[in-house]
């Protein structure tokens, strides 16, 4: 009950704040923003008022209790009326039916639910996600457990306690903190998940109906967010199957996505299908906040444009409208002055009056870096794009200036403490291409969103210039991914390119609306278009509903019920490098856990496994007792995963069993014959 409440109050506490700051097309648009705006301010607030009562026995009570008297002060002190006369007007809509724009978002709120509770699940009590998610699962499950049971604040990774924590966490901390508060983990993920995916729909919705005036337009662009992978991969797939029958079948039964036949890391990932947002749930959210941003902008620049073409009607015009003379609802005018400065205006949202919505803007993206990282990163390579390209500069500095000073702190802690020595160079050209040239690269690009590019040709043919910049502005994503490498692993560049997918998928549903819409012919071959772009999407959701799953013990286990009974939520293990375990699924620490986690959040894996593997060879009993006790290690646990991992050549096994008490024996096989010692204080 208490969750509830709680996250009853987070939308309303968004609704308070953006209410002043922001104005809404509709009743959907003010929900999503409310929503996505509410959890990442209430997730930042419950968590840093947690961090300052670290030193107490429940530190989210009290992070909890801040929330709740920051709510208070939004219910109470916060104006009631928006920041000018502006911002208390709505947006002017095209003509429409709302039952078909509910009938849209009713699809995508079921799919969104088959998506995410498809993926991770709670049956019997037990952690249950698909095969293909059990990376991420394993890292954040383990994380949100840690947060809600586990005493971490300071926060640290589980995998790799001692240090700072480097991956981006809020949203995983929200999930934990509902969880505290009396609502199952597994529930809390989905629901925040459901709720953030159907609010990035509404976003995109909203934000292609204001560029394109169309109802349509933003209905298409709604669809094709899910469908929206484009890559040709379906063309060598159905070319090898020798009936239409045997095509089917194997489209039914496919567990594994559509190989693109390159050879590069994680090709086989389906990193660009919809399946990443049931993977990397924090992904959603973030992208969302972001278009609360765009939304906000782009309507600034019409309103702007369109005052000041009312003072000056002789003025060369570049619109914010389709270019075959057609004036829709909602399409204004902008230019680009030769200074790069707006020219005196008597409108009613003067550079003072949107001081407030700017800075408020520039805060919501400085929060970023904490909530998701690469979306951060995608925000500012796009604003500075923006500022490059339209006018009213001094605006988009505002916004800038704030995100900068709010999220570089962010950037600086999560790179911060003992980083892996850098083995690659900020600028690396390629992204996961081996030994690549520009050939290679337009190769990749023109096989990975395929037709998506003919529809984006005919999109940028019938719009605007300004909306040409915006594009281009937009698809600054595209070279950022292949020039620069942002993290220890290049591979994570992907998450640029699902942002900019989904700009390009809203263009793309533009282009089929302008095709389809004269003729029935002309109809069929917007139709015949669509399937062509999104065939590989729709075959690539089979791998999604067909995956296995893997079940982590949980309710009624016994390993789960000692770690409970006879450990500290703050213990550390030294234990097989795990990457699922009851050990971390109940808020407990591992030593060393996944490499491959902690190689791409930058931690030092290699100094680490250089102690890991001396305690477990050291044969002197004051020695090992010395370095357990160094590195505050309560508990070690030797299993047959731990005798066969190749980095530890003669186990010291022997030593633990004569000198240790044994204090955990799985006599029936069922952790793969662990034992766990306990270590004797020095």
């Amino acid at each position: 009950m208490l969750a509830i409440l709680y996250l009853a109050g987070m939308v309303y506490f968004g609704d308070r704040m953006c209410r002043y700051f922001y104005r809404f097309s509709s009743i959907q648009h003010r929900f999503a923003t409310s929503f996505l705006v509410g959890l990442l301010l209430s997730s930042v607030i419950t968590y840093l008022g947690s961090l300052a009562f670290a030193w107490t026995a429940q530190p989210l009570i009290f992070g909890n209790v801040i929330f709740l008297g920051a709510l208070l002060l939004a219910a109470f002190k916060m104006p009631r009326h928006p920041s000018s006369s502006y911002h208390d007007s709505n947006y002017p809509r095209p003509e429409g039916k709302e039952k078909w724009d509910w009938l849209c978002l009713g699809l995508c709120f079921a799919f969104s639910c088959w998506l995410m509770l498809g993926t991770l699940s709670f049956p019997n009590g037990d952690f249950q996600f698909g095969f293909k998610s059990w990376s991420d699962f394993g890292a954040n499950l383990s994380l949100s457990q840690s947060l809600a049971l586990g005493h971490n604040f300071p926060t640290e990774h589980p995998f790799f306690p001692g240090e700072a924590i480097r991956y981006h966490f809020l949203f995983w901390f929200q999930a934990a903190n509902l969880s505290f508060l009396g609502l199952n983990l597994v529930w809390s993920i989905n629901l925040l998940s459901i709720l953030s995916l159907i609010a990035v729909v509404i976003l995109i919705m909203t934000f292609a109906e204001l560029l394109f005036a169309s109802r349509v337009v933003s209905r298409v662009a709604a669809g094709l967010f899910f469908l929206g992978s484009s890559s040709l991969s379906y063309i060598p797939f159905l070319y090898a199957q020798t009936s239409l029958i045997g095509a089917i079948s194997s489209i039914l039964n496919t567990t594994q996505f559509l190989n693109s036949g390159y050879p590069y890391r994680g090709e086989g990932w389906g990193a660009l299908t919809v399946d990443i947002y049931a993977n990397q749930r924090h992904l959603a959210s973030g992208i969302g906040l972001l278009f609360v941003v765009l939304i906000f902008l782009v309507d600034l620049y019409q309103q702007k444009k369109s005052k000041e073409n009312l003072i000056n009607a002789s003025t060369q015009h570049d619109e914010f409208s389709p270019t075959n003379n057609e004036i829709h609802p909602g399409d204004v005018e902008i230019s680009q002055t030769d200074n790069g400065h707006n020219p005196e205006t008597t409108d009613g949202l003067d550079f003072w009056s949107a001081i407030k919505p700017l800075l408020f803007s520039g805060f919501l993206i400085g929060l970023l870096p904490f909530w998701n990282s690469a979306v951060f990163v995608a925000a500012f390579v796009i604003l500075g794009s923006l500022f490059l390209f339209f006018p009213y500069r001094h605006y988009l500095a505002c916004l800038i200036g704030m995100a900068i000073l709010v999220g570089l702190p962010q950037l600086l802690l999560l790179r911060s403490g003992n980083l892996v020595p850098s083995s690659y160079s900020l600028f690396t050209w390629g992204y996961t291409i081996a030994d690549p040239t520009f050939l290679k690269v337009l190769q990749f690009l023109l096989w990975t969103f395929g037709f998506k590019w003919l529809l984006i040709v005919v999109a940028l043919w019938f719009v605007s210039g300004a909306h040409r910049r915006l594009f281009l502005a937009l698809s600054s994503l595209v070279p950022v991914v292949f020039l620069f490498q942002l993290s220890t692993d290049a591979f994570n560049n992907h998450k640029l390119l699902n942002v900019w997918d989904i700009f390009a998928s809203i263009f793309a549903a533009y282009a089929l609306w302008r095709i389809g819409k004269a003729s029935v012919p002309r109809t069929i071959l917007a139709g015949f278009l669509a399937l062509a772009m999104s065939l590989g999407a729709i075959i690539d959701l089979f791998p999604i509903h067909n995956d296995y799953a893997m079940t982590v013990p949980y309710k009624n286990d016994r390993l789960t019920n000692w770690l409970f009974e006879n450990t500290k939520p703050t213990d550390v293990f030294l234990t097989q490098t795990h990457l699922t375990h009851p050990i971390l699924f109940t808020g407990r620490k591992i030593f060393l856990g996944s490499t491959l986690f902690a190689w791409t959040a930058g931690y030092q894996v290699g100094d680490r496994q250089a102690i890991y593997t001396q305690m477990f060879r050291e044969r002197d009993r004051n020695e090992l007792v010395y370095l357990l006790n160094r590195y505050k290690i309560a508990y070690v646990g030797i299993d047959d995963g731990l005798k066969g991992n190749s980095l530890i050549k003669n186990l010291n096994e022997s030593v633990f069993q004569q000198n240790f008490e044994k204090v955990f024996v799985d006599t029936e096989n069922h952790y793969a014959n662990l034992t766990i010692y306990k270590v004797p204080a020095q």
